[in-house]
């Protein structure tokens, strides 16, 4: 094979004879801006991903094209660095992200294999992060530095006499004393640098390549290749084991061993001594699966994605990297904090545990004013790399192709200057801004230290960092060009700075925020009852003002969470008043500011009246309880504005109109206090006297099991088959037993001994449960018991089979039960003839086995299936691509598991049809079925499918090109 550059196997020599012949490449542009600490004055890791196709974007201000690459990272700010990505193959070898296949969303796709790295210089930037700067050779001249590296003309290309390799010109070498690649300058600044494998969208073959030891060996192989082009150690980014992540298909729960035998393998193949590391999800329910103790011998570092906890995807506007849960949010147990506790549960190595931190803001647009838990607004797109979607995404401040709803801190902290509103979650530990209705979820050093400081107060090993370039700034000024690589001498990091500060001292000591009041002024006068608003002027140097209390004397009057800070003190009568306001840091440090007096003339406002009407004190309930609160309120000098309910001193709900009510629903069994607290138009408030209830303890579910037949027992059809079973209610007795075969009910008993002789049951395997219900209609269900009836040809019936209850009859089978012929009008299953002919049924009685062509006729017309059977719009049924040009689609519907589909696809005028499949759900949920087209004519279509279970019908439109 030939090419036109540096061949991959002589990466290694390369790099070593270019640090002999060229000591002067140790003096290198790299940028090295004060900063409050290093990695050298602490011992935590600090690992920044650094992504390979970055280097094209030219944003105004913000960077120049070719300004994002190694030479602007701050190296003294990092002790690891993920180049990323190389994706896998179909046949498991690796590949430049560069090839990553376009199309890998649609159904069917796969990722051909491509070269390790892309080597064209005029369409990628892979040389020239790997290699440095460039020198681009069209002849080569006697004692030149290509001659020197064993590079000589050959015809009209070129060869290696240390190598022995060959190529075509153009020829791309590092360039004598110019810009090394990543990992020559990272080395020269004690900096590790690891190759990152697969990624969102390049993970679709994971699942395969680690289970076929062919496929694992080769992707070994490569990163062998990987090593000996000078990388320190691999990071894998599976996206993720057991999951579909965005396009994978092949998973299943056995993606966990074979992610640790693949693990143990890499581990043999590159030695103890370099690194290896991989991604997980930040999700717990995502974690419980893997073996922690056996990927521990394996693995340097466990790195928790812990952003994109909510994002486009949402349905809520909430938090892309929360510290902690807060309330309102989409999903409980769902922030930093709640991954740390899971992974401490399952028994993981916390000393191996780094933490993420992201460089990138999420934006969404909500239904109305944005605010946090704001629901938000779904739209159809179509994006990179995940195809077609529905999302909220911000693409109007966050454009799409650039930033896709995700900016950068960088870009974030330039196009938020003005015109929106900051805000602090004092409880998630995050900003967010609003802007109309646009929602901003990102970080600033605020937060960032937030994190580093929990890493550090949990003894975690550090940080995980989504991206270096995300943080930033002063990149386009005194610019100089290494060839297509830019140099921005004035690059500053404020985010991984602020990291490295907390790791090296906890931070240095918090400035408390400053705060005053502005309004009403000193020694006000007003004329009572009035409505006054307080508003306070409040700022932190060094981070964010969390709140502003704000204070009558000693008493709190309200708290203001975000600028501008203002409470207005409603119903405020007559008297001499002292206001100030307390404000609090991200920090928890707070000042008091001085204090303003106020007088207020008129006479005082009497407060309202209230009492609870329902329930009655000392009533009872039962767990779990419904219990309905009525109040009656009224105010002699104005009105009732609200009437409060609590449950001791927790808050229930608020009714703001008469009559006043409000529904608690849930009740667990214990005793309640129950008051209701009145406020009319002038801010009086007035608690009713108390009211006691009980809600006892909820009813326990009966017991029942089946005693006979024993499990896997078999009969000889037709059978008749005793069904027996025990059944008991600890706190009550029991109202009836069921019995089911599957989903069908076949009897009810409502006097022990529970049982039921099932007879003239046909060939087929069965099973069979019991279900008890007490006396207060709880239910329980049996565990099940298998059986088989075992069949026969259909003796005097000219060799026709019995009917069996697991077999699928279509239009015009036949079938024998019970000594007579049978015919199927249309698709059936588990419907017992005998009980199923008639209008609507599918079943037509033909004959008696032992006699001739009864009253029903050879020649009957097949039916219709029942009208209950009409399309389904429930669920919604989805073919992609549609329309279709290629020999196959997708087919995506909700189904039970367990549960048979029929699948059909018919002309338009026509119920015949030409494809005909049968799926079965291994899972309830979202089904994915390859439709084979190879024999669908052009046309427009009908997708078909039928429920065996519910019978239901649901359809969609097809069209074929």
């Amino acid at each position: 094979m030939t090419t036109n550059s540096i061949r991959i196997g002589a990466w290694g020599r390369l790099v070593s004879l270019c640090l002999l012949l060229f000591p002067l490449c140790q003096a290198t542009a790299q940028v090295s801006p004060p900063v409050p600490a290093t990695t050298a004055q602490h011992n935590k890791q600090v690992i920044g991903y650094i992504t390979q196709w970055d280097a094209w974007k030219n944003v105004s201000g913000i960077t120049p094209a070719g300004g994002y690459n190694h030479l602007n990272v701050d190296y003294s700010q990092y002790t690891i660095l993920n180049f990323s990505f190389f994706g896998v193959a179909q046949d498991g070898s690796l590949h430049s992200g560069d090839f990553r296949n376009k199309s890998i969303y649609q159904a069917g796709a796969v990722q051909a294999p491509a070269p390790l790295v892309n080597e064209d210089i005029y369409s990628s930037w892979d040389m020239y992060l790997l290699y440095g700067e460039l020198e681009v050779l069209y002849y080569i001249s006697d004692g030149s530095n290509a001659y020197n590296l064993g590079y000589r003309n050959s015809g009209s290309g070129w060869t290696n006499v240390n190598t022995g390799k060959s190529g075509s010109f153009p020829l791309s070498i590092h360039k004598a004393g110019g810009a090394p690649g990543i990992i020559e300058l990272a080395h020269q600044k004690g900096v590790k640098v690891l190759a990152s494998i697969g990624g969102w969208s390049m993970c679709k073959h994971y699942p395969e390549m680690a289970a076929d030891s062919v496929k694992r060996n080769r992707f070994i192989a490569g990163i062998q290749t990987l090593i000996s082009m000078g990388f320190d150690g691999v990071d894998f980014d599976w996206e993720y084991p057991n999951d579909p992540g965005m396009n994978i298909v092949n998973y299943s729960p056995a993606d966990y061993t074979n992610f640790a035998i693949l693990m143990e393998k890499v581990r043999a193949a590159i030695g103890p001594n370099k690194l290896m590391t991989s991604c997980f999800s930040a999700s717990p329910s995502k974690l419980a699966g893997f073996d922690w103790p056996r990927l521990n011998n394996s693995l340097d570092y466990f790195d928790m994605m812990t952003y994109d906890y909510n994002g486009g995807w949402s349905n809520k506007a909430g938090h892309n990297a929360p510290l902690y849960d807060y309330p309102g949010a989409e999903y409980n147990n769902f922030s930093l904090h709640a991954t740390t506790t899971a992974l401490q549960a399952l028994g993981v190595n916390m000393s191996k545990v780094n933490l993420g931190a992201p460089f990138y803001g999420r934006g969404v647009i909500t239904n109305g004013n944005a605010a946090l838990n704001a629901p938000t607004v779904k739209r159809a797109e179509t994006v990179q790399p995940d195809g077609p979607i529905q999302t909220a995404a911000d693409y109007t401040n966050w454009a799409r192709d650039l930033y896709d709803g995700t900016p950068t801190y960088s870009y974030i902290l330039q196009q938020t200057a003005s015109g929106w509103t900051e805000h602090w979650d004092s409880l998630a530990q995050v900003p967010y801004k609003t802007k109309g209705s646009y929602f901003l979820s990102y970080d600033n050093p605020a937060s960032i230290a937030a994190k580093a400081q929990y890493i550090k107060d949990h003894n975690l090993a550090g940080v995980i960092i989504w991206q270096v370039f995300g943080d930033m700034l002063n990149m386009t000024s005194s610019t100089v060009s290494k060839g297509k690589l830019i140099y921005c001498p004035n690059t500053t990091s404020p985010l991984v700075n602020k990291i490295n500060e907390v790791f090296a001292n906890g931070a240095l000591p918090n400035k408390p925020p400053t705060v005053q009041i502005t309004s009403p002024a000193n020694n006000a006068t007003f004329a009572g009852p009035v409505n006054i608003a307080i508003t306070a002027a409040a700022s932190d140097s060094d981070g964010v003002v969390s709140s502003v209390a704000f204070y009558n004397g000693s008493t709190l009057l309200g708290t203001v969470n975000s600028a501008p800070f203002t409470y207005t003190w409603n119903g405020v009568t007559a008297g001499s008043y002292a206001l100030k306001a307390i404000a609090t840091d991200n920090k928890n440090a707070s000042t008091t500011s001085p204090v303003i007096n106020i007088t207020v003339t008129g006479a005082a406002n009497k407060p309202p009246v209230v009492s609870i009407t329902a329930p009655a004190n000392n009533a009872t309930y039962t767990a779990p309880a419904s219990i309905t609160i009525s109040a009656a309120a009224s105010d002699s000098d104005g009105v009732v504005k609200s009437v409060a309910f609590y449950r001791g001193t927790t808050l229930l709900g608020t009714d703001t109109t008469a009559p006043y009510s409000y529904s608690w629903t849930g009740a667990a069994a214990g005793g309640y206090t129950l008051t209701a607290r009145a406020t009319d138009n002038l801010g009086a408030v007035k608690t009713s006297d108390t009211v006691h209830v009980t809600v006892n303890p909820a009813n326990v579910f009966p017991t029942v099991s089946i005693t006979t037949p024993a499990n896997n027992t078999t009969y000889t059809a037709p059978a008749a088959v005793t069904i027996a079973a025990t059944a008991a209610d600890s706190d009550g007795s029991i109202k009836w037993v069921q019995f089911y075969n599957g989903t069908a009910l076949l009897n009810t008993d409502s006097v022990a001994p529970y049982t039921y002789t099932w007879n003239n049951v046909g060939a087929g395997t069965y099973a069979l449960t019991a279900k008890a219900t007490d006396n207060l209609n709880a239910v329980t269900t049996s565990a099940t018991v298998n059986i088989t009836v075992n069949g026969s040809t259909g003796n005097n019936c000219n060799g026709i089979p019995l009917w069996s209850a697991t077999q699928v009859y279509w239009a015009n089978d036949s079938a024998v039960y019970n000594g007579n012929v049978y015919r199927a009008k249309w698709w059936t299953l588990n419907n017992q003839p005998d009980l199923n002919t008639g209008d609507g049924k599918p079943w037509l009685l033909v004959r008696a086995c032992t006699g001739s062509l009864a009253a029903v006729t050879g020649n009957a017309t097949m039916t219709k299936a029942p009208s209950d059977a009409a399309d389904a719009t429930d669920d919604a049924v989805v073919v992609y691509p549609n329309p279709v040009g290629a020999s196959d689609a997708q087919l995506r519907f909700h189904g039970n598991k367990g549960d048979l589909y029929l699948i059909e696809i018919t002309a338009l005028n026509s119920a015949a049809p030409v494809v005909r499949q049968v799926h079965t759900p291994g899972s309830k949920g979202l089904q994915q079925v390859r439709l084979d087209l190879s024999k669908v004519p052009a046309g427009t279509w009908f997708v078909r499918i039928v429920s065996r279970d519910s019978g239901k019908v649901r359809s969609v439109k097809l069209i074929k090109l």
